[in-house]
């Protein structure tokens, strides 16, 4: 999901959905399980808790009963004694639980190991392991957690090419002594921000005394600069225009808004506020407007394929140069991309290759090239022809 249909906030929604991986197995004994607490929303519904005994011991680490270990799936094994167990922890539980990378670069690949922790005496398997929105790959089922010891799963956050607020989470099932039981639910989370980034992270103009507001640009590497337009305008500061850490922009979408329902033509109304600055890593900032008008196509209809991010940002082009973006696809493995094909004239675009990413991800090469003597910042269409069938993404950026 790129972000939610116009409704109520969902801040876990911002943004598409990053792909963390890991290596596991889901069988289908297993998925009807999973089916109870995995999802964008976690049913009420749930196998229990574990409360297999605890140890009476302290977080004193033992003497390790064998050498740590890397098994054939890439998961670390940390037998009995070889780590610290939380005082009190009765249920395995994630070492970190919860990780925050902070704010990132888009498109980043971000590493983490996340430990599954077991402070019983008893051992435990990890039954599988399934992600909310079919963002990840997992390949670790069938491992067996020792007593006070843990599996430690090396983790991927592949963070899309937008920005905004990233989430994901895994939902754990267990076996043990008891039978089938929940495990941790283990999140990664990451604010995908250029080094100027926007306050708020997106636009909400759902409701009709939204359309109106500001936006405040600030420097997250201290560096001084200028805006030089909003949406190819000039931009209405309420910040002096003089290289400044921080600028705090006026925008009003009631005129655009207005416009949309005189004509019918929803097409025309702006997806994103582009800011475009001076600032050498951040000369073309995309916010995503939230408003009736600004669904993106999968949000009102089944549509043939699923970008991992509905645009792509490739920055300043010299005059007469080009550029190149990578985008993903997914659910694509087995099928292939015939052609991107510009729908804007002023430009063109040609596939550059195609290669097989995590699980059934494929990343996408594009090389833009503008065809004539324009200037300033620009949002394309590009077309991706496919043997599933062809949709719409956007290419934005700014000539200098």
């Amino acid at each position: 999901m790129d972000d939610p249909l116009p409704g109520p906030y969902q801040p876990h929604l911002l943004g598409d959905l990053p792909l963390i991986s890991f290596r596991s197995t889901i069988t289908p004994i297993t998925l009807g399980l999973l089916t109870m607490i995995s999802g964008c929303d976690d049913s009420v519904s749930s196998p229990p808790a574990s409360t297999d005994p605890a140890p009476s011991s302290t977080t004193e680490q033992e003497e390790p009963s064998s050498p740590i270990v890397t098994s054939a799936s890439g998961a670390t094994i940390y037998p009995t004694g070889s780590i610290s167990i939380t005082a009190g922890a009765t249920t395995v539980y994630g070492e970190p639980n919860d990780v925050n990378f902070g704010i990132v670069k888009p498109g980043s690949k971000l590493e983490v190991e996340v430990k599954l922790v077991n402070p019983t005496n008893a051992p435990m398997t990890i039954a599988a392991a399934v992600p909310t929105c079919q963002c990840t790959t997992v390949e670790v089922a069938g491992e067996t957690i020792p007593p006070r010891g843990a599996v430690g799963i090396p983790m991927t956050l592949q963070v899309p090419s937008t920005t905004g607020e990233k989430k994901a989470a895994v939902n754990v099932l267990l076996s043990g002594p008891n039978g089938q039981v929940r495990g941790p639910r283990l999140t990664l989370t990451a604010v995908a921000a250029y080094p100027v980034r926007t306050t708020p992270l997106f636009i909400d103009a759902l409701a009709a005394d939204r359309l109106s507001g500001n936006v405040a640009l600030t420097s997250t590497d201290g560096r001084p600069f200028r805006v030089r337009s909003v949406n190819g305008a000039a931009p209405d500061l309420i910040t002096p225009n003089d290289p400044l850490t921080n600028h705090v922009v006026r925008y009003d979408l009631t005129a655009a808004t207005a416009e949309a329902q005189r004509t019918g033509v929803v097409d025309a109304f702006p997806k994103w506020m582009l800011f475009e600055t001076d600032h050498p890593d951040a000369s073309v900032i995309e916010m995503r407007i939230r408003h009736p008008f600004s669904k993106l196509p999968h949000q009102s209809r089944a549509v043939a394929l699923q970008f991992d991010g509905y645009i792509a940002n490739v920055g300043t082009l010299a005059p007469g140069g080009n550029a190149t973006f990578n985008i993903e696809l997914k659910q694509f493995a087995g099928k292939r991309v015939n052609a991107a094909i510009s729908e804007d004239p002023n430009f063109r675009t040609d596939l550059l290759e195609q290669v097989e990413g995590d699980g059934d991800r494929v990343r996408i090469k594009v090389a833009i090239t503008p065809l004539t003597g324009q200037t300033g910042v620009f949002m394309i269409p590009v077309r991706f022809d496919t043997t599933a069938g062809s949709e719409v993404m956007y290419v934005v950026g700014t000539i200098r």
